[in-house]
């Protein structure tokens, strides 16, 4: 081949390649040109994403945000699978799985949603703390309502708690072991509700004076921690004009003992007194049934 010819095709090579490389040159360009051109907002939206698929991953694959333990407390009158069975939370559930209920819950992370249900379940149920807690753990924590007292209704009787919720209905037999408030104007009991009554004075009052003995049984004393004051009390009577008497069964005492309760300024103090006055024995072999209370001092007649 001649040197010409040899020539002329090494020339025609060299541009072929050069005719390549502006070719690459000028698609790199174009696609910086491209990457230049998409606005920030739209970077900044596609780290947002990324950041938030890899927070996803991260949440959704480490155990640590599985439930793994579900503490229970608090819970007397239900056992811990009830309890369980009524929250809806099993083990393995995502730990944010079950946050829920007004905002504020929502923003501390609480299970509003769970704590409503627990509540529902059942008037006995006061009141649910049900939160997750990292690493892998759920608290349930349960306040019950304590039955207290019972009122007559035309169908039975309805069994009521300290904040004056019916917990039941009854038929048949007298309740045992509470007392029963009488003399209040009922209109209507429902399960779950507070007692409807036509006028809240005189209950207001019984409610004062039984949560006075209430007290005095909390603030027992270690030696006679075992007597049980709230049922030896027969019932919490509301008279006319603000009067009430508190009858009482008094071990050793074979007569009932009324007792005409005075002020409610000093009924803590008065149903304190009265506790140990039942412990210590001052009614026994005393012919007196009435205990008026209503003076400085306390008079048996």
């Amino acid at each position: 081949m001649p040197d010409n010819e040899k020539n002329r095709n090494v020339d025609e090579e060299m541009e072929n390649d050069i005719s390549e490389e502006e070719q690459e040159v000028s698609s790199g360009s174009a696609v910086s040109d491209a990457i230049r051109k998409v606005p920030l907002k739209a970077w900044l939206l596609l780290v947002l994403v990324l950041l938030l698929l890899i927070i996803g991953l991260y949440l959704g694959l480490n155990k640590n945000f599985r439930v793994q333990q579900i503490h229970v407390s608090g819970n007397k009158r239900f056992s811990t699978e009830q309890i369980l069975e009524v929250s809806g939370i099993s083990i393995d559930d995502h730990l944010l799985e079950h946050v829920g209920g007004s905002l504020t819950e929502k923003l501390k992370l609480k299970y509003g949603g769970v704590r409503q249900t627990i509540i529902d379940s059942d008037p006995y149920i006061a009141d649910a703390e049900v939160y997750p807690k990292y690493p892998g753990e759920v608290y349930i924590e349960i306040t019950e309502r304590k039955k207290v007292a019972y009122v007559a209704i035309p169908d039975g009787y309805a069994i009521i708690s300290e904040d004056s919720v019916v917990l039941e209905i009854l038929s048949g037999d007298v309740p045992t072991g509470i007392p029963e408030i009488r003399g209040l104007p009922i209109r209507s009991a429902q399960i779950g509700q507070t007692l409807d009554l036509t006028s809240s004075e005189g209950y207001d009052v019984c409610i004062t004076i039984l949560g006075a003995i209430l007290g005095a049984e909390a603030t027992n004393d270690a030696e006679h921690d075992t007597f049980d004051f709230l049922s030896h009390v027969i019932c919490i009577r509301y008279c006319d004009n603000m009067t009430t008497f508190v009858d009482l069964d008094i071990p050793g005492v074979v007569h009932t003992i009324s007792v005409k309760i005075g002020s409610l300024q000093t009924i803590s103090d008065d149903m304190n007194w009265l506790r140990y006055a039942i412990i210590s024995g001052y009614f026994e072999n005393k012919t007196g049934s009435v205990l008026d209370m209503t003076g400085k001092e306390y008079i048996l007649r």
